[in-house]
């Protein structure tokens, strides 16, 4: 339907507690037939800002926007995304992805700064579901094969058929069959 700007999003978060990230935050509103899905934006330098603000954020957003929506299905499509130039770590990552408290969190690393800035990348990478339809390929190649492109020793040892699963498993991290 529509994906745009939705100033209310980050007034309604605006107070003296939170002046320290503020800024940090765009919130967009994707509005589908019936209700509307919201995305509230952090731009951070480090994962330092992450570790530093995720916890209230998501508590702002929670109490101060998400307790203001009269639809059940808008309370729970809210999403919290902060993308970050840097690499991230997997742990904080892991930390903030699965907190289920209020909204749905998110971290992109790695970006570029042409994706930071672009709204589109925002909410292609979010809300686009793109299904290919899968081609047959040209030529069919057995895994077998692709293995011994890869790697001679696996196939090799795969290919044994008086061993079974973990013995071939065994010779190939190298601690014998014996064992």
């Amino acid at each position: 339907m529509g994906f745009e700007l939705y100033n209310y999003g980050k007034d309604s978060l605006r107070n003296t507690d939170n002046s320290e990230w503020i800024d940090m935050i765009t919130c967009w509103v994707e509005k589908e037939q019936g209700y509307n899905i919201y995305i509230f934006q952090v731009i951070v330098n480090n994962q330092k800002e992450i570790e530093n603000y995720y916890a209230t954020i998501t508590a702002s957003i929670a109490v101060e926007f998400q307790t203001k929506l009269r639809k059940a299905i808008e309370k729970w499509n809210i999403y919290l995304i902060f993308e970050c130039e840097e690499t991230v770590d997997w742990k904080i990552k892991a930390k903030v992805e699965q907190d289920k408290y209020a909204v749905r969190k998110m971290v992109w690393d790695d970006l570029s700064e042409k994706e930071l800035e672009d709204r589109d990348y925002l909410r292609k990478r979010l809300l686009s579901l793109s299904i290919n339809d899968l081609e047959e390929p040209k030529e069919k190649i057995l895994l077998y094969d692709k293995i011994a492109e890869k790697d001679l020793e696996l196939y090799t040892i795969l290919r044994k058929s008086n061993l079974d699963i973990n013995k071939k498993v065994a010779l190939y991290i190298g601690d014998g069959i014996d064992e």
